[in-house]
């Protein structure tokens, strides 16, 4: 901007007193060699005072990807939360004056009441959490996107994390999955000890669970994620809580169906239900693009992880570069491929594409282990995956 005023007071000078002398001197012959002179710096100082003046980049540009939209679908949540209710009220509001009375008597409208109640809670909990991901980050208060692209799902997701992996509700869940993979380290690894000093790497690690429990055992842990919900929300249990159980939220006050009890809808959980381990080291960003160093692991382990790849290929051809030689690929997971995916492979399938690439399938390992995935509380619909698990090492 200074740049601006300065020149604007030079083309003053000029036109006032340079140009009535250099007149005097050179005649009218001049006149329109000047006139170009002053068309071309005048042109000059309005491209530079535009440039000067115009708006900054969108903050949103300068941070990861994802991060801005996740911020704003936190921040955005009693909103989303609240036209979730309406959609359901305007159902309600249609009916007739003797049906209305009918819902009255089964205490229906006080439903929304109670979910406003319950949106609250989870509002102040989401707030923490992009308060502390703008501190973290250094966003400032600006938008960072518009507020009509806040999405709902992004909550609902990081919600169903937290109870799997923080809460008590979520240890049956835990209990189905997490031994298998806790001791295909030990068998490969042994223990006694064993365990310091062996790099592991939890690829698509969520909100962190596992990643943590494994470096209870003594495990040189790195986790690595991708989605921005998890990963702020680990940040507030692993920085920000001071105490066990010390974060309330109620993640089923707008899911209203498949209920026995009316009272489910507004079950609370508290997190964490365990202190999450520090030692863990976080690696943000793609699992395709974050580790350009070969052989840097000893193991490998791959949870609900490796169906969601556009192409398993890339997937598995990375976890064998990853691996020093002997080390071990520990995998738990349904193959429930995405729409998007290349190749959507049976599980025999990707063992068969495991061996092709590298890998000695400890075929053995191999088991059918039925899991619940982030179950509601005495709900009426559960979700059993039979998750494959298996172990293989990378030749030497």
């Amino acid at each position: 901007m200074h740049t601006s005023i300065y020149l604007s007071r030079f083309l003053a000078l000029l036109v006032c007193i340079v140009f009535p002398l250099y007149l005097a001197i050179r005649g009218s012959a001049s006149l329109s060699d000047m006139a170009l002179v002053l068309s071309s710096l005048s042109e000059r100082a309005e491209a530079l005072h535009f440039e000067l003046a115009a708006p900054p980049a969108p903050i949103s540009k300068f941070l990861p990807d994802g991060l801005a939209h996740c911020i704003n679908s936190f921040e955005q949540y009693p909103d989303l939360a609240e036209q979730v209710l309406q959609r359901k009220h305007a159902r309600y509001s249609k009916q007739t004056p003797a049906q209305k009375a009918i819902g009255n008597q089964l205490g229906y409208p006080a439903h929304f009441e109670k979910a406003r109640k319950g949106i609250e809670v989870n509002a102040r909990f989401l707030e923490k959490i992009a308060q502390i991901a703008r501190e973290d980050y250094h966003t400032g208060p600006r938008t960072l996107e518009d507020k009509e692209d806040a999405d709902f799902a992004v909550v609902d997701l990081a919600f169903a994390h937290l109870s799997r992996d923080w809460s008590t509700q979520g240890a049956k869940e835990r209990q189905a999955v997490f031994p298998p993979v806790l001791s295909g380290l030990e068998q490969h690894f042994g223990g006694n000890g064993n365990a310091r000093g062996t790099k592991v790497l939890v690829p698509g690690s969520g909100l962190g669970r596992l990643a943590s429990d494994i470096a209870d055992l003594g495990y040189e842990v790195t986790a690595n994620e991708l989605d921005y919900g998890s990963i702020l929300a680990y940040h507030l249990l692993t920085n920000h809580t001071s105490s066990l159980h010390q974060h309330t939220l109620q993640p089923f006050v707008t899911k209203w169906t498949h209920q026995a009890n009316p009272s489910s809808r507004y079950s609370a959980l508290t997190v964490p239900d365990h202190w999450p381990n520090k030692a863990v080291k976080l690696v943000e960003g793609d699992f395709l693009e974050m580790f350009p160093r070969d052989g840097e692991f000893d193991a490998v382990v791959t949870l609900f992880f490796i169906d969601m790849s556009t192409n398993v290929i890339d997937f598995l051809s990375n976890i064998h570069r990853l691996l020093k030689p002997g080390g071990v690929w520990i995998n738990l997971g349904p193959l429930k491929w995405s729409t998007y995916s290349t190749l959507q492979l049976s599980a025999e399938e990707v063992l068969q594409l495991a061996d092709l690439l590298g890998f000695d399938v400890d075929h053995p390992s191999r088991k059918n282990i039925d899991s619940l995935y982030a179950e509601q509380p005495e709900t009426l619909l559960k979700f059993t995956y039979v998750t494959q698990f298996w172990s293989a090492t990378k030749r030497g």
